[in-house]
């Protein structure tokens, strides 16, 4: 499959496959299921986890398709060995809620989880590893809420695709302001930031300074965040300038020439140079030009300023 492909099903792909899951607990339980199913499924939107400290975000639908918000949820990450009936759990975490725009309407559960072995369910790592969430939940109004578990695998490699926090930044000659005058041929922003565009990735990764280097779409977005990412980028922009370089990298090439009713869009070499098969993405590089932060899917401005902040004072 072409790798475009992956920027418009993989969010399909993982509502399928959570909607498909109701986990077994650890210790040889079974969860104990309605016919049909849990009442709302777990939905973890990370194309990228692997061995050691993951930021996984998920979201929790019920059975209409809409988004459940519990005031606290547990996360247990759970391997289950080749053949093996029940499984360990070799990880806990609390979740916490992060808003989405526009206007903080929407939001995703992140929880930081550690796995401790590689789980693809193939020859090179065959086993398993699932995503349990536990939460109270009231099916009907009106009923007293009761604690519900639920689950899904997910797939956790080897190494990162992406970089990792410490691998050197890729030196990838995206396109800037001295390639061309028109900023609409290298961004689908309605109103691209010159400040955005200044620079190369490869540039700005020199410089000596931290940089936030964000590969996004803001017209072409699958979940609508991309545009407000590279809005909140801008103003980063605008109070660290010159302490840090900002760099905006659009997915695809010639933005300005897409036709949206085509499926199959050119990305940019700087998607495949960075190991990426979703968006967006936003990467915080140090002055040493090593990863310092990095976050898949949107981060909230808070966020993402506290991990300027970290690297700056690196």
């Amino acid at each position: 499959m072409k790798l475009a492909a992956y920027f418009t099903i993989l969010p399909a792909l993982l509502l399928m496959l959570a909607m498909a899951c109701a986990a077994p607990a650890p210790g040889g339980a079974v969860l104990e299921q309605p016919a049909g199913g849990p009442p709302v499924s777990l939905v973890v939107s990370n194309s990228d986890l692997a061995v050691g400290d993951n930021r996984v975000s998920f979201g929790l639908v019920d059975r209409d398709y809409m988004p459940v918000r519990p005031d606290s949820v547990a996360v247990r990450a759970v391997f289950y060995e080749p053949d093996a009936p029940t499984g360990q759990v070799r990880h806990r975490a609390d979740a916490r809620y992060e808003l989405w725009p526009p206007e903080g309407r929407r939001g995703i559960f992140v929880a930081d989880v550690a796995f401790d072995e590689a789980g693809t369910a193939t020859d090179e790592s065959p086993g398993i590893w699932e995503i349990h969430a536990t939460f109270d939940y009231a099916a009907d109004a009106g009923q007293p809420a009761e604690s519900l578990t639920i689950g899904t695998v997910v797939s956790v490699a080897a190494e990162h695709a992406a970089p990792f926090i410490g691998d050197p930044a890729p030196l990838s000659a995206t396109p800037s302001t001295a390639n061309t005058d028109d900023l609409h041929t290298i961004s689908s922003s309605p109103n691209p930031d010159p400040a955005l565009y200044r620079l190369s990735v490869a540039d700005a990764v020199r410089a000596g300074i931290p940089a936030v280097i964000t590969f996004s779409t803001p017209a072409y977005c699958v979940t609508a965040t991309c545009g407000p990412q590279v809005e909140e980028l801008s103003q980063l922009a605008a109070r660290y300038s010159g302490r840090a370089n900002f760099v905006h990298v659009e997915v695809y090439q010639d933005p300005h020439l897409i036709d949206p009713s085509q499926p199959n869009k050119p990305l940019v070499p700087a998607v495949r140079e960075w190991g990426l098969v979703s968006e967006p993405w936003t990467f915080i590089v140090g002055a040493d030009g090593r990863i310092a932060a990095r976050f898949e899917q949107y981060v909230p401005p808070q966020v993402l300023e506290a991990a300027l902040l970290s690297a700056l004072s690196g």
